[in-house]
């Protein structure tokens, strides 16, 4: 097991890297939980109350983890073998015998299990506490969707409708049925619709049946030309898919807008582990080097102002994505070979100067 785990030396770093990004997960999380929340209190209302905006504030932390997760372990790894070196310990390891790569080794190793843990997280179960949370907002605030509307269309009908950010919950539908001389002989107006195996309930029922020039009402009722799951992939915000949905998505959509949208956010969650290890690469060429260049203070300050202008790359590029001025795929790579290039230069700047 020791070349999974390593000895007991590799054992202590990769314990302090894992220890230092938890502390680091959990700061960044209380401040995005204190921002958000000081946000949402300017949507106070009746309805949305200082308890549901706390509740969105809370629930709103995964997502917002797992998207610095890149970011968390660059400080992470920087303050944990930081300490370490300022400690003695990194000087004590190369007596030992100890080579650099076999410690960058070790403070991967923490890094790889949070990834793949990240990743499973991802895929099963945030899109659904993150459409939950956000559901819950928009109910709470009386608005019932949080785009501009969309529609379906078949030979015998066609459908207006509401999405929210539950893909098995739509609302403000109007159906209007049609004849075979495209007369529009029905209108249902249905505040919301829900599905339930393979098919849509709809929900309080106004019908309005123009032929007969009579009004009805139903609780619920049967609608068997509600959108299925392409159309679901279409309404959808991409953010709320996992891979294999955002593939199947991409293939569908036919606007360009929306793929460009899909494709970005496809790349982005195929890269994001990725994009980690190279960071924790960049991060351990800042402290393999003399014992007086640089203090843990000066080293996080480094770290953060890195990641806050990387950030600020990585939102520019994929801006230009969006309105097609560059590829999805090269908007998300951009960022990684800048990051890919500072690493090499630094750690040969370093070896040339130690």
């Amino acid at each position: 097991m020791n070349w999974l785990l390593g000895d007991i030396i590799e054992k202590n770093i990769s314990k302090r890297v894992f220890l230092s990004i938890c502390i680091v997960a959990i700061a960044l999380s209380l401040l995005d939980f204190l921002f958000t929340f000081i946000s949402e209190t300017s949507d106070l209302s009746t309805t949305y109350r200082l308890k549901d905006a706390f509740l969105f504030s809370l629930f709103s932390m995964p997502a917002s983890l797992y998207q610095y997760l890149s970011y968390i372990c660059l400080l992470g790894v920087l303050t944990g073998l930081g300490s370490l070196k300022e400690e003695g310990e990194i000087i004590a390891s190369k007596v030992l015998g100890k080579s650099n790569w076999s410690m960058v080794v070790a403070s991967l190793r923490p890094v790889l299990l949070i990834i793949l843990l990240g990743f499973i997280f991802q895929e099963i179960s945030l899109p659904s506490i993150s459409q939950t949370n956000e559901e819950n907002k928009l109910i709470k605030q009386n608005r019932l969707s949080s785009d501009e509307g969309y529609s379906i269309a078949s030979e015998s009908s066609l459908a207006f409708f509401q999405s929210s950010p539950n893909r098995e919950l739509i609302r403000d539908i109007t159906i209007y049925e049609i004849d075979q001389n495209t007369k529009i002989v029905k209108v249902i107006n249905s505040k919301t619709a829900v599905k339930q195996v393979d098919e849509w309930i709809l929900v309080g029922s106004q019908i309005n049946n123009l032929q007969t020039q009579s009004k009805s009402f139903k609780e619920r009722m049967i609608w068997k030309e509600g959108p299925d799951e392409s159309d679901m992939r279409r309404i959808l915000s991409p953010k709320y898919f996992s891979l294999r949905e955002l593939g199947h998505a991409i293939k569908e959509e036919v606007s360009e807008y929306r793929k460009n949208n899909l494709k970005l956010e496809y790349w982005r969650k195929i890269f994001h582990p990725i994009m980690t290890i190279f960071l924790v690469f960049l991060a351990t060429s800042f402290i393999f080097g003399s014992v007086r260049d640089h203090n843990l203070g000066q080293r996080l300050l480094i770290g953060i102002l890195f990641a806050f202008s990387l950030n600020m790359a990585q939102n520019l590029f994929e801006s230009m994505a969006v309105v097609s001025f560059i590829k999805p795929l090269m908007a998300v790579l951009l960022p990684l070979i800048i990051i890919l290039l500072l690493t090499i230069l630094v750690w040969q700047w370093r070896s040339s100067k130690f």
